[in-house]
């Protein structure tokens, strides 16, 4: 299933709210950010690999029924 995902690198403070789904956030917060606060953003199809170094800020939106597997490694 694809899924969505907002980035913000390190450097930047993200919008995000611990506890809030990333898709309350998406149709709260997201619509009034402007472009220069507005994260990276990609969608990644089946079969696709994210990497993104440490220390970054993100958030996903899985857009169909999905079962994911994340790791740290460090």
């Amino acid at each position: 299933c694809p899924q969505r995902w907002f980035l913000y690198p390190p450097d930047k403070t993200p919008h995000f709210h611990p506890n809030e789904t990333t898709l309350a956030w998406l149709h709260h917060t997201y619509p009034a950010l402007p472009p220069a606060q507005r994260p990276l953003e990609c969608t990644l199809r089946p079969g696709e690999v994210l990497y993104f170094p440490d220390r970054w800020w993100h958030a996903t939106l899985n857009l169909d029924t999905s079962v994911f597997i994340s790791t740290f490694l460090g």
